[in-house]
């Protein structure tokens, strides 16, 4: 069990820093204005933290106990 754990965190912690590469390249790379950008990348994370939360609980996944 404690290993399945370490696994699930290695995955999130994985998946959270690839997603924020990605958020910030693409905001970077796209949008010119500043304030923009600082929009664009809460608001992305606010679905991407969103959509991991909803597949979490649909597999009845429990990370974060």
């Amino acid at each position: 069990m404690t290993s399945e754990r370490a696994i699930h965190t290695a995955m999130f912690r994985l998946i959270l820093v690839g997603l924020c590469i990605l958020t910030g390249w693409v905001s970077y790379r796209y949008v010119e204005d500043w304030a923009l950008k600082i929009a664009a990348v809460a608001l992305s994370w606010g679905v991407i933290l969103l959509a991991l939360y909803l597949v979490f609980k649909k597999f009845e996944w429990v990370w974060w106990s």
